[in-house]
């Protein structure tokens, strides 16, 4: 992969989750419970690989229109295996975003959802309105906002905005949030 920065755009998925890739390749692989209701797309624009999912659903059936919303809500999830040290922005609406431990810099820039980031490598932003923030962050610092949504680390409750800064630090955590609530565990 020769561009260094990956964007992701989820509109119309339900989960996505990102891996180190193993043989130094980008590899997108689409789950959906309903076969060919998706294409994968793949774009260059300033020297930035961009991802999307376009949906293939007419909306002009014979159909009542509640059929369309239920067979809108199947599952459909991907996992993006990434290279080390590449930076990976995801945008999305209601979307569950999973890192299994990427080893890069992650944005993640959705409106509602779960975001789970296991042990953290990289540089994280997580900005979203609504849902959970889960992370195990060593010798990370952290600057943590919620307005409405409670701050815990180490199961502490923290008043927002928390701010934690590690002196052999490099990498910092950043969660901007309406309504989320973010859980910390950090091991110094």
């Amino acid at each position: 992969m020769l561009v260094h920065e990956l964007e992701v755009l989820t509109y119309g998925l339900d989960d996505i989750v990102v891996e180190n890739s193993e043989n130094n390749q980008l590899e997108v692989t689409l789950f959906d419970e309903n076969p060919h209701t998706h294409n994968i797309l793949f774009y260059e624009e300033n020297e930035i690989l961009k991802v999307s999912f376009e949906l293939n659903i007419s909306l002009y059936q014979d159909e009542v229109f509640r059929k369309y919303i239920t067979r809108r809500l199947e599952r459909a999830r991907v996992v993006i295996k990434a290279p080390k040290n590449k930076h990976i922005t995801i945008h999305g609406k209601t979307i569950g975003v999973t890192s299994k431990s990427y080893e890069g810099d992650l944005d993640v820039y959705i409106e509602r959802g779960n975001i789970k980031l296991n042990t953290i490598s990289g540089n994280i932003k997580a900005h979203l309105f609504q849902g959970n923030v889960f992370a195990d962050a060593f010798k990370t610092d952290l600057n943590l906002t919620t307005n409405k949504g409670v701050i815990l680390v180490n199961d502490e409750k923290k008043i927002s905005p928390f701010l934690k800064q590690n002196s052999s630090s490099s990498k910092i955590i950043t969660v901007n949030s309406i309504h989320a609530n973010i859980t910390v565990k950090r091991k110094d």
